[in-house]
């Protein structure tokens, strides 16, 4: 037996599967639902025989929706609610509800109410008075009954299931030519047209357009005339397989049948070592338009038989393993930029638009070159002023080398030197040489040290190899330097 835990609480969820594991209940599988979206998914999904709800999670104006489900998917209900009100018994009627429990629950009281639920019959109950819901039109969908193969099946969606709602109360109001029935179910709506000429997609054509007199989000439509060949199921399944085809060609469509979009065609969803080598290649270069042309001659270009949506999706997923690297490379793995870098994750995984999703991840890439970009200049920035620190402290050691400032800067001898000359104009030599000199022209003005004493406090070894640089820079010996900075005696009068 399965049962669907419908709660809004994660502790009472979680204590509820406790009591069910713990005592000996004939339930073999439990699923649980913190929404009421969630709990008509799993209705819809898996028709477990048994449903916990909490009645207070669903809203008045879900109340239609949520009853249709429990009716046609559930065989036996236990509710519960912190309510004690006349209303919530009602609903409990309504829905022929095993038994009704008061929040606090009381464990033994739910472990009798689960236990008898359990052994009890399934039954065959209707649909409430007044809720324009059809048993049998539901039935079609999921059992073959040939005689209900006359009608016309649609299959109407929105791009966002946040407008799912709106979408049921369009149709449920639209004046459609002849007898409609509309079935609503998680994220799309069916509707069973049974008096429609034709192959119908002048009138999808129409009510594409009523739609967008009052929305401007897209609507597709997935029309199938009917086939004498095929049940109302089998017409139901194959729209379904044919509205996944709007991950490619995108929404405000009305899609008919075609036989070359019956099969999905193969697809490595794995990226080859090559195309693994060009990522690589045009992520380093930070190449905007390389990775673009790359994208969108890959994923814009679809002709049917298309390949499986979730074949595409784990592709993206293949790219962006490359881009996690590459992120870890300049330390972008976090912050604001993790964040955006989880959110195109979830676009990949969810979003109903191939077009978008790509659209999507190019900006993505643009905004990331240009953090990228910002981290190496920023990283050259903080490689140069670590060198020039470490030289400041040591230009004074005579055996001082690039290689030993390279090292202090993490940065390669033959790197640092072309940072170096990058940011400040000079090379290593020069650097240290000129702030030998400086250091040497500060003592020569402000000490009585020899030259041979100046010369080993700055680093060139010897008086005579300071006189030479000295003379090289400045056209003159330390010791003619020295004495046109000294002040002048008096002249006597």
């Amino acid at each position: 037996m399965k049962l669907v835990i419908a709660e809004r609480d994660d502790k009472e969820r979680e204590a509820i599967r406790w009591l069910v594991s713990a005592y000996s209940l004939p339930i073999e599988r439990v699923y649980t639902a913190a929404t009421v979206e969630e709990m008509m998914a799993v209705l819809e999904r898996e028709a477990p025989e048994l449903l916990y709800v909490e009645l207070d999670m669903i809203p008045y104006e879900r109340w239609p929706q949520a009853t249709a489900h429990v009716r046609l998917f559930c065989q036996r209900v236990i509710a519960a609610t912190a309510e004690a009100t006349f209303a919530r018994a009602k609903q409990a009627i309504d829905w022929q509800c095993v038994d009704l429990l008061v929040k606090p629950l009381e464990p033994a009281r739910l472990k009798q109410a689960l236990r008898a639920a359990a052994s009890r019959s399934p039954g065959r109950p209707g649909l409430p008075a007044g809720l324009d819901v059809h048993h049998d039109d539901y039935r079609s969908l999921f059992c073959d009954f040939p005689s209900a193969a006359s009608a016309h099946v649609w299959l109407v969606q929105a791009e966002q299931p946040a407008l799912s709602q709106e979408v049921i109360r369009f149709l449920t109001d639209y004046p459609f030519r002849g007898r409609a029935r509309v079935l609503p179910l998680t994220e799309m709506a069916v509707c069973l047209l049974f008096d429609l000429p034709g192959d119908g997609k002048e009138e999808a054509w129409k009510l594409l357009r009523d739609w967008e007199e009052e929305h401007h989000e897209p609507l597709a439509v997935v029309v199938m005339p009917p086939d004498g060949r095929r049940t109302v199921r089998a017409q139901y399944q194959a729209a379904r397989r044919l509205l996944e085809t709007t991950f490619f060609i995108g929404y405000r469509q009305v899609i008919a049948p075609a036989s070359e979009c019956e099969q999905w065609r193969e697809l490595d969803p794995f990226l080859t070592p090559e195309e693994q080598r060009q990522w690589i290649e045009m992520l380093e270069r930070f190449d905007h338009e390389a990775v673009k042309r790359w994208l969108q001659r890959e994923f814009w270009h679809w002709s049917p038989p298309f390949p499986s949506p979730e074949m595409v999706r784990t592709r993206l997923t293949s790219i962006l393993a490359q881009i996690r690297r590459f992120m870890k490379t300049y330390g972008l793995d976090r912050g604001g930029t993790e964040r955006e870098y989880m959110r195109i994750f979830q676009e990949i995984l969810y979003h109903p638009v191939l077009y978008r999703i790509v659209q999507e991840l190019i900006l993505f890439l643009y905004r990331l070159f240009h953090e990228a970009e910002q981290a190496e200049e920023d990283a050259r920035v903080d490689a140069v002023e670590r060198g020039l620190r470490y030289m400041e402290a040591h230009f004074r050691d005579p055996s001082l080398t690039l290689e030993r400032v390279a090292a202090a800067a993490g940065r390669s001898p033959a790197y640092f030197s072309h940072l170096l000359s990058k940011k400040r104009g000079v090379t290593f030599r020069q650097w240290l040489t000129n702030r030998r000199l400086e250091e040497a022209k500060r003592l020569l003005r402000q000490t009585d040290l020899s030259i041979k004493e100046i010369a080993e406090q700055t680093g060139f070894r010897t008086a005579h190899y300071l006189t030479r640089v000295f003379k090289a820079e400045l056209n003159e010996t330390p010791t003619a330097y020295r004495d046109e900075q000294r002040p002048k005696p008096p002249s006597p009068r």
